[in-house]
């Protein structure tokens, strides 16, 4: 029997060795080649005959990997700052670095809108500026990807919705101390935005597994360059302000709410065009960057737990400790998901991918830890907006691991392909988001129904009355 979806992942290899093509440059053929073989089949034609004809009409790697080299690794960089050669290409490169720098614009004056119902960037307004970062440092990436990719209406009436749902959330509704709905807010809304993101990234086929690993890569990577552009701000910035100092000018204030301001919700999009330019060269970092921080990880999760054991002191008796467990978790399963996107799906089980193991196992226990400790303060002090979404969070990481170390045994045993354990977590992915989207709302319906509403002088959002 004529195996088709083996020989596409055969095809895939062939023409990823020819070493120009990027991953999201392979998923577009591999959508066209699909969409050939469907037409072919639609008129009668068998499957093998189809591919076989698809494939002629897709021509071969080395043709392909000539009408890619513009985005080869040793080209990126002249591409990025040299003009191109013809006048239609660098009109093309042009256009976009304009759309980057507007967009890049359009953040920072997001990023203002809170001043203009009276809240400057100080600390006492921290909350306001923290629970709207997302929205503001995400929108520009999305109408960035909504114009690369030519998306539909339907992605940019749904893009729209969603960030509008989401600004209306979480400034309109009525803030109370401790402002534990708000912290919340903040933690989770760029998680559901992220899943916005993914559905952008990859278009029409964002049901595919493998353009949800595609993105879970290029996120990773957009936040590393965003980071180290940052980074180099924050160097450019201090030097600027010492050096002025020096001369009796205060750059406080500018640095503060404007520099900042723009800087930090303009880089996402930056980044993001940086990665989409270089992915060749990108996708280099992502096996280095793994095989670095998975043994570290498992190191410190080893170490902690025996810490633990050997302490008696568990996570229900500190607060603190808690939520540093809950950040490990987090940081373990993004670790676990990047280095799923850094693996090639067709290579033999070998053993680092029992240290993968190990660290899903190791990520278990801690989880059950923490769940135990939750249960714990939940039983001595009641409920509250935090402990339910915590509740929610290391379920749904239980969850999460449990499949994650299910497919690897399986897949280490012999008894399953390594694309059943992506296929397996990136159909699990929605549920993180669908957690983070109600999870962010969650401790409002609790504080609503354990909490009195407290007199007089409630603020609300961004000084909405």
């Amino acid at each position: 029997m004529f195996d088709l979806e083996s020989q596409i992942r055969k095809w895939r290899r062939h023409v990823q060795s020819a070493g120009s093509l990027g991953a999201q440059d392979v998923e577009e053929l591999e959508s066209h080649l699909r969409d050939s073989i469907d037409e072919l089949t639609g008129r009668g034609v068998s499957v093998e005959e189809a591919f076989i004809v698809s494939i002629r009409r897709m021509g071969d790697a080395e043709a392909l990997d000539h009408e890619f080299a513009k985005v080869s690794t040793e080209n990126v960089w002249r591409q990025l700052l040299v003009p191109a050669a013809d006048e239609d290409a660098r009109r093309k490169q042009r256009t976009e670095i304009t759309v980057v720098l507007l967009l890049a614009l359009l953040g920072g004056l997001l990023g203002k809108i809170p001043a203009l119902f009276g809240h400057p960037v100080m600390e006492e307004n921290a909350l306001i500026y923290a629970r709207n970062a997302g929205l503001f440092a995400f929108s520009p990436v999305a109408i960035y990807l909504i114009w690369r990719r030519a998306l539909s209406l339907r992605f940019v009436a749904v893009a729209a919705v969603t960030f509008a749902v989401f600004a209306i959330a979480v400034n309109v509704y009525p803030s109370y101390p401790p402002h534990h709905t708000e912290v919340l807010a903040v933690l989770h809304v760029p998680i559901a935005l992220l899943f916005l993101l993914m559905a952008l990234y990859a278009g029409p086929g964002w049901r595919r597994p493998n353009l949800r690993l595609d993105f879970v890569r290029f996120a990773g990577e957009v936040f590393i360059y965003a980071v180290l552009i940052a980074l180099g701000g924050m160097v450019l910035v201090g030097v600027a302000g010492a050096m002025f100092t020096l001369v009796g000018i205060d750059l406080t204030p500018l640095i503060l709410n404007w520099l900042a301001v723009f800087g930090g919700c303009g880089v996402a999009v930056v980044a993001a065009y940086l990665v989409e330019k270089k992915k060749g060269m990108i996708e280099t970092m992502a096996p280095v960057l793994a095989r670095i921080f998975t043994p570290l990880f498992v190191a410190l999760l080893l170490g902690l737990i025996i810490t633990m054991a050997l302490t008696g002191q568990g996570p229900s008796e500190d607060r603190e400790l808690l939520i540093m467990f809950d950040i490990v978790l987090a940081l373990v399963l993004g670790l676990v998901l990047y280095t799923m996107s850094a693996r090639d799906a067709e290579r033999p089980a070998d053993w680092w991918d029992g240290v993968v193991l190990a660290l899903v196992v190791l990520a278990l226990i801690a989880d059950a830890i923490a769940l135990s400790g939750i249960v714990g303060r939940l039983a001595t002090y009641g409920t509250s907006p935090n402990k339910i979404a915590a509740l929610g969070e290391n379920i749904a990481l239980m969850v999460n691991l449990v499949l994650l170390a299910v497919g690897y045994v399986r897949f280490l045993s012999g008894r399953s392909r390594y694309q059943t354990v992506i296929d397996w977590q990136m159909r699990y992915l929605p549920a993180h988001a669908v957690w983070a989207a109600f999870g962010s709302r969650d401790g409002i319906l609790w504080r609503e129904c354990l909490e009195p509403r407290t007199s007089g002088g409630a603020r609300i959002g961004l000084g909405l009355r």
